[in-house]
């Protein structure tokens, strides 16, 4: 997450908070994983400082100063045309008089070919400067591979609870208690298609999840979700009746284009978080009825959510609430993803998937067509937030060129996006 991080860290010592040398081993299937070369990340919970090493037969050595840190790795492996995504994270508390060795379980999953390529959610300020406007919020998916995919029987959703930094039941001694159990808990309604829905290769579907108009017409800042080649979260018979959330959509989109839902919680409007939205997306020709039955409802919090199984979960992404390091925590399992990133609200920022910069230079029809010394990150401009895409390739300025993009996909929101200062839909 920062812009800058340490291979082989030494900390000034002090004789008051003196350095301390501590081991983190990758653990599968309940065995050190003999595997060189990963690297290993430790970032303290404030999010002030990274530190990263890389292992030696499956441990990695740091020498960092006491405080409380989360460990994360990530790597991939290719099994036949399958590519394997190694994930796993850990809490770390390192004091001069506790533990020194620790561990971080890896999970695996394959790597999908449908990916979230932009999640919008935090809306931006007002044309006076004087206040935010949030109801423009929009997600973007993207395939990225060179075959066509068939994605009519995906499906939007968030995990509970709607907040990183809020209370969650299911978080039991720093660990969440359905982590062992194939499924995670989604909150209020599970949208999905109405028709069929096909992706071509290195091409993209604009969802709008408030609002499919034209928000610039009134707030210059925002964006036009209003093109007849986006699609909609609009369905007021399922109780979505909210008119500032849910304006008749655009004449320009059809009504084929409308996602449709059932509400199993409370309130006129889909909540997903403006701040710290833990987003997936999965698949599942059945949800609609799966939705719909209260067997397969959890009621740990006291309110249903919908038992979602991990296998039908094609991509996630975990944000957490810039400014609240003490009391985000994860809601999305390490397959879906290990890592998380932070963001900031109210400014128009947007999250964005950094691309694959040796897989998309490799493709042979990009030559001559990548843009790079790509400036659009929030470096320079969230200082304490800020970051940008390590690749330097301009994604969207390749796209225009005529590239074809591949975006990294690993599993981990702290490896696969950045904080974007403008939405991709404004270039």
């Amino acid at each position: 997450m920062m812009a800058a991080a340490f291979l082989a860290v030494s900390c000034d010592p002090s004789s008051e908070n003196p350095p301390i040398e501590v081991q983190v081993s990758l653990m599968y299937e309940n065995a050190i994983m003999d595997k060189d070369g990963v690297t290993v990340t430790l970032m303290t919970t404030d999010n002030s400082a990274s530190y990263q090493a890389e292992t030696v037969a499956g441990v990695a050595t740091f020498t960092v100063i006491p405080g409380l840190y989360n460990a994360s790795a990530s790597f991939t492996e290719t099994d036949g045309t399958n590519r394997l995504l190694y994930n796993g994270s850990a809490a770390v508390t390192v004091s001069s008089a506790g533990e020194t060795a620790f561990t971080i379980n890896l999970t695996v999953s394959e790597s999908s070919q449908l990916v979230i390529k932009e999640l919008y959610t935090g809306g931006c300020q007002n044309d006076a400067g004087s206040g935010r406007y949030m109801h423009d919020s929009y997600v973007i998916l993207y395939n990225n591979g060179d075959s066509q995919l068939d994605i009519s029987d995906v499906a939007f959703a968030f995990v509970s609870p709607f907040n990183s930094n809020s209370t969650s039941k299911y978080m039991v001694d720093g660990v969440l208690s359905y982590a062992s159990q194939g499924w995670v808990p989604v909150g209020y309604a599970i949208w999905w298609f109405t028709s069929d829905v096909v992706l071509e290769p290195y091409s993209q579907i604009v969802v709008a999840i408030d609002g499919a108009i034209d928000h610039t017409l009134t707030y210059s800042n925002s964006v036009n979700l209003s093109d007849g080649s986006y699609y909609a979260m609009y369905d007021p018979e399922a109780g979505f009746t909210n008119a500032s959330r849910y304006p008749n959509p655009s004449d320009a989109i059809p009504s084929s284009h409308y996602l449709h839902t059932f509400l199993y919680g409370l309130g006129n409007a889909w909540p997903l978080s403006d701040s710290s939205p833990a987003f997936i997306i999965l698949e599942n020709a059945d949800i609609e009825a799966y939705s719909q039955d209260n067997t397969n409802y959890d009621n740990t919090e006291n309110t249903p959510n919908v038992r979602v199984l991990t296998d039908w979960i094609v991509d996630g992404l975990e944000v957490y609430r810039a400014g609240y390091e003490a009391n985000n925590n994860k809601r999305l399992t390490p397959e879906i993803d290990a890592g998380y990133i932070y963001y900031t609200t109210d400014v128009g920022y947007t999250l964005y998937r950094n691309v694959d910069k040796e897989a998309t230079e490799a493709l042979p029809e990009n030559e001559g067509l990548l843009v790079y010394n790509y400036s659009g990150g929030t470096v320079g401009v969230d200082e304490v937030y800020g970051n940008t895409d390590p690749s330097g390739i301009d994604a969207e300025a390749s796209i225009a060129a005529g590239a074809h993009i591949i975006y990294q996909d690993t599993n981990n929101s702290s490896n696969d996006f950045h904080q974007r200062a403008v939405s991709s839909l404004k270039n």
